[in-house]
């Protein structure tokens, strides 16, 4: 199955057994009616000590604690150990005396946050809308359970619906180990209620009706904090139910803004956002396969229908790509990547497919791959261009000298690295070690200099030195080019000398020691040419000191 996926919205077209989903427009997503997915994972810190421990939930009770001013705190419990009557906020002490064959662990948060991340990135096979249920950050530490929402509007349609969807989600959550409940309504409030406080594991409300579902849940069901829950339990205002008769004016007095808020944010009637936990690319591709891949054939065949598919639209758009990325669902529940860059903006799949196909070595493919998506991370404009009928002797040329450079550099910085592949831009500066820098070549791309650039000064050698070497010279007069010069231990007698160019010293750069430059343009009776230059003048009267900088060709 291969999808363009843009703000979670597609149409499909059967091709075989391959499903390309193309992008709709944006007005028709915000069109549609929102559908929101909590995901609810109780055992989170559980299961995740378990499996990296090689242990199975139901071999033995397991708690895991936290510090809590010298003392030790059950932070999240197993099933075995709740139904011991273990409950979350007891002493160590206190469990142990109600279950002694327990097994106590550390919390861990930063491994529980990990692997929710790697949980969320999961995820986006069903919606690149992926973003972490804000109630596990600010729990983090002192709870062991987590959650996601997911922005499914427009999805479920290519699963066979809503239900089918929770179901393959609930099945494939299951098969990884974990324990989750989840609940798809039409706001993050509602759903968040529900799949913590719903009768079911997994329940579908129908659009609309979340009023009616959310009446019967407790008041802690709002994501109120406890202080706020208790007192309105004191009042007899136990189900969120109670709360749609009463006049808001009261509440708002003594409890501020929030129950109202989080009241209206449940019900729809105050939007509240998501914030993906990744950037949602517009241009996304995707293949699902209905049996796992591991053969680098595989990979490769499915990464060249996806490059053909986006460079299809690429040049719909008159754009290419600079930056591009492979995602790898392998059936265990993890994600593996592979990015290439690009010089210039490049919409011709088979030079980007050679550049993925140098890195298919050193994909894992595990127990193999189910999906796989292709983003394009970073976009330029790429203009239609004429292709040359013959070049170089060829029949029919299909790219220009900048072309393979730019293609060429491509590979090696992707070989070698980003930054091992440089280029020269000009800057602002007459002062010639300054006149110019090296940048990489992926990150800044590849341009010529602007005409303005170079025709504004002098000719200047091929080859500069990195730092200007001292020569003895033997002139005339002070003031002229020089008739011989020794450097590197090799005398050269010159023979034509073209010059001065005068180059004043920068006087507002910090650091700025040299004094005026007068450069010339020499050549020795052997043909070659050289840049030599004399700093200090006469006139004022400074010691002039010869240098040599570069090497004409």
């Amino acid at each position: 199955m291969a999808e363009y996926l843009s703000s979670a919205t597609y149409t499909c077209i059967h091709d075989e057994y391959w499903y390309f989903v193309f992008v709709r427009t944006k007005q028709e997503h915000l069109s549609r009616p929102r559908r929101i997915l909590s995901l609810w994972l109780p055992f989170l810190s559980i299961e995740q000590f378990c499996t990296q421990a090689g242990l199975k939930v139901e071999e033995r009770p397991v708690v895991l604690t936290r510090n809590d001013r010298g003392r030790r705190i059950v932070a999240a419990a197993c099933p075995g150990a709740t139904a011991a009557d273990i409950a979350i906020g007891r002493t160590l002490s206190d469990a142990l005396a109600l279950e002694p064959e327990l097994l106590v662990a550390q919390l861990d948060p930063a491994a529980d946050r990990n692997a929710l991340d790697a949980l969320a990135t999961w995820c986006t096979r069903y919606t690149p809308l992926v973003a972490l249920d804000p109630a596990s950050i600010a729990t983090a530490g002192t709870s062991g359970d987590g959650g996601l929402w997911l922005d499914v509007t427009g999805c479920s349609h290519l699963f066979g619906g809503e239900v089918e969807m929770l179901k393959d989600l609930a099945t494939r959550l299951a098969g990884l180990g974990w324990t989750a409940r989840m609940a798809l309504t039409d706001t993050p409030g509602s759903a968040w209620a529900i799949a913590r406080h719903g009768k079911e594991a997994v329940t579908v409300i129908p659009p609309g009706t979340q009023r009616q579902s959310i009446a019967s849940l407790p008041i802690a069901a709002l994501r109120l904090p406890a202080a706020v829950t208790e007192d309105l339990n004191r009042l007899g205002l136990r189900r969120i139910g109670a709360l749609f008769k009463i006049n808001r004016a009261p509440l708002t007095t003594r409890f501020g803004i929030q129950v109202g808020r989080r009241l209206d944010q449940a019900l729809g009637c105050v939007t509240e956002p998501i914030s993906p936990q990744a950037p949602v690319w517009p241009h996304r591709v995707r293949i699902a396969f209905p049996e796992p891949i591991a053969a680098t054939e595989d990979i490769a065949r499915a990464t060249q229908r996806l490059l053909s598919h986006l460079t299809e639209r690429l040049e719909r758009e008159h754009c290419g790509a600079r930056r591009l990325r492979l995602f790898f669902h392998r059936v265990d529940g993890t994600v593996r990547s592979l990015t290439i860059a690009t010089a210039r903006a490049n919409r011709d799949p088979d030079a980007l497919f050679r550049l993925f196909a140098e890195h298919f070595n050193k994909l894992d493919a595990g127990f193999g791959i189910d999906l796989v998506t292709l983003d394009a991370l970073t976009l330029d404009a790429s203009p239609a261009y004429q292709i040359p009928l013959a070049q170089h002797g060829t029949a029919d040329g299909t790219t220009t000298d900048a072309m393979a450079v730019t293609n060429l550099a491509d590979r090696l910085a992707n070989r070698l690295g980003t930054h091992a592949v440089t280029r020269p831009i000009p800057c602002k500066s007459h002062t010639p070690e300054r006149a110019e820098k090296l940048v990489s070549i992926i990150e800044h791309g590849y341009a010529d200099w602007s005409d303005e650039a170079v025709s504004s000064v002098a000719p200047r050698p091929l080859r500069l030195l990195r730092h200007p070497e001292p020569v003895e010279t033997v002139a005339l007069l002070p003031d002229h080019p020089p008739i011989r010069f020794r450097w590197r231990g090799g005398n050269h007698r010159i023979g034509r000398a073209t010059g001065p160019e005068r180059l004043a010293p920068e006087w507002w750069r910090a650091g700025t020691r040299h004094a005026t430059r007068d450069y010339f343009r020499v050549e020795d009776q052997n043909g070659r040419r050289y840049w030599l230059f004399r700093e200090g003048l006469t006139e004022r009267g400074e010691i002039p000191v010869w240098y040599l900088h570069g090497l004409f060709v």
